[in-house]
């Protein structure tokens, strides 16, 4: 679970490579600039209406480290495969 508000936590998630990812974000606050979380090193996105828990799944193929963020680039958290 990762938890919205006013930032991402925790803002480091550490995966496998080659495993499927299930990221559960729930959004906690009201603000705009958490209304969307972006990853786009795997093409995906997700709107987060507050108060409801949003899963997010993608297969991490290689190792290395990737951004998250709102869409505003303002809330920033990284995903880490190993």
């Amino acid at each position: 679970m990762i938890l919205v508000k006013g930032g991402y936590t925790p803002d480091v998630i550490v995966v496998q490579h080659g495993k499927p990812v299930r990221l559960n974000f729930r959004r906690e606050e009201t603000a705009a600039c958490s209304e969307m979380v972006v990853l786009a090193d795997f093409n995906k996105s997700a709107r987060l209406p507050e108060g409801e828990t949003v899963p997010i799944e993608f297969l991490p193929e290689k190792p290395g480290e990737h951004e998250f963020a709102c869409q505003m680039g303002m809330l920033r958290g990284k995903l880490v495969v190993e």
